[in-house]
């Protein structure tokens, strides 16, 4: 399968990226390591690093790479903050956090996650670190990694045009309810599934590290 364009951030990407979810027995490092030397050996072009940012850090920075890197705010980051600035300086925190794990000065994507729908001035806060971190460099595309509910998702994302891309969990509903605004809105569709299924065409598929290297294989040939 070819590149797919990944809506208005201008970029053609490799259609399945690999999450850094490791399961099984036995040390997580090792286990990490193995999938790290078969992820370079792919066809792979992107790392999300979310679940273990500490641990995928490491080997980002002792293996020579061209891996591009794409990372999620932890859950809920923003409920606990009173204010718009709080709200900034615990994004650009976790920026700058994540740059030291990986040794780098630039991610390549970085999604906002939304589990629980933050109030207005935690989102203008977040949004404003956001785009101030673009603008220095620290980060690339700005995405929407949409866990909460649907519609109250949908509702939000029509009040801000700010997200290049969207990460939609591979639930129906969400589905049907986000890919039309992601259309309408010419914003790349990430899909995380762990379903031994291909993207769709146009689509990006986000799967766990040993199945997308499996699935990446498969379109290779």
């Amino acid at each position: 399968m070819s590149q797919v364009l990944l809506g208005r951030t201008n970029r053609y990407v490799f259609p399945v990226w690999a999450r850094g979810h490791l399961t099984g027995d036995g040390s997580a490092e090792a286990r990490a390591e193995r999938l790290m030397d078969a992820l370079l050996a792919s066809p792979i072009e992107t790392l999300d690093i979310s679940p273990a940012p500490a641990l995928w850090g490491r080997f980002l920075r002792e293996r020579a790479n061209r891996l591009q890197i794409a990372v999620a705010t932890p859950t809920n980051l923003l409920l606990h903050a009173p204010d718009a600035r709080i709200a900034a300086n615990l994004l650009q925190s976790h920026i700058i956090e994540t740059l030291c794990a990986v040794g780098r000065t630039h991610i390549d994507y970085y999604f906002l996650s939304l589990h629980e729908t933050p109030n207005e001035m935690q989102l203008s806060g977040a949004l404003e670190a956001l785009e101030l971190a673009r603008q220095e460099g620290q980060i690339g595309a700005i995405g929407l990694a949409a866990y909460g509910a649907p519609l109250a998702i949908l509702a939000l994302w029509r009040t801000r045009d700010a997200f290049e891309v969207a990460l939609l969990p591979d639930e129906a509903e969400r589905l049907q309810t986000l890919l039309p605004e992601a259309h309408a809105r010419r914003a790349g569709v990430v899909v995380l599934s762990e379903a031994n299924r291909l993207p769709d065409k146009g689509q990006v598929m986000l799967s766990p590290i040993e199945q997308a290297i499996a699935l990446a294989s498969a379109l290779h040939k």
